[in-house]
């Protein structure tokens, strides 16, 4: 176990909250791996499955960024994103935009809070981190070429029987690296400079 100071604000003042983590991070981060997995095999859809094996694996470890009501809706809501936007590839991998809407419950601001600063940090955070690792890994973000990259192929995912095949060898396709990513992001710049032992 370990503690982490997250500086918050009230009326204007900084204030330091003592969270506790009930893990490791390097076991939140691994049970974020494995509910990938037990999440792929499952729900199928790579949207839903990143989004909920980050936010289970955080709250997991002591950390909630969404209550589990609420976590069920977008859970529903990032279904759309499947195979690079409703299965036409041609769109950004469903991974990462459910990896981004994570990192911004996470890492982001309020209405009441937000100015240009915070939300240019947001997206420089988001672009220097999980855009970053997309690009050095895929070289793009976009479904079509991570799947080529990735298997050297692409399927019609909006063909029955091609998404079928697909499903028989995907083992995750970007679910599980971007899962195991999102959840180290968002630990480590949360409490970046914060840890106590």
């Amino acid at each position: 176990m370990f503690f982490v100071s997250k500086p918050k604000e009230k009326d204007g003042v900084e204030i330091s909250l003592m969270l506790k983590l009930k893990k490791t991070e390097k076991e939140i981060i691994n049970k974020s791996s494995e509910l990938a997995i037990e999440y792929e095999a499952q729900y199928k859809g790579c949207g839903q499955c990143t989004f909920l094996a980050v936010v289970d694996a955080l709250r997991w470890g002591g950390l909630e960024i969404v209550p589990e009501n609420l976590a069920e809706k977008i859970f529903s809501a990032v279904g759309g994103f499947t195979g690079g936007t409703s299965m036409v590839i041609d769109g950004t991998c469903g991974a990462i935009n459910a990896g981004i809407i994570v990192m911004g419950l996470a890492l982001g601001t309020t209405r009441d809070s937000q100015d240009e600063v915070s939300l240019r940090g947001l997206c420089a955070t988001i672009r220097n981190t999980i855009l970053d690792k997309f690009y050095r890994e895929y070289n793009s973000i976009l479904c079509r070429d991570i799947l080529n990259k990735y298997f050297g192929k692409v399927w019609n995912l909006t063909d029955d029987e091609a998404s079928n095949d697909f499903l028989q060898v995907s083992r995750g396709c970007a679910i599980i690296q971007t899962v195991t990513w999102t959840t180290e992001i968002i630990l480590d710049e949360q409490y970046k400079g914060k840890r106590e032992n």
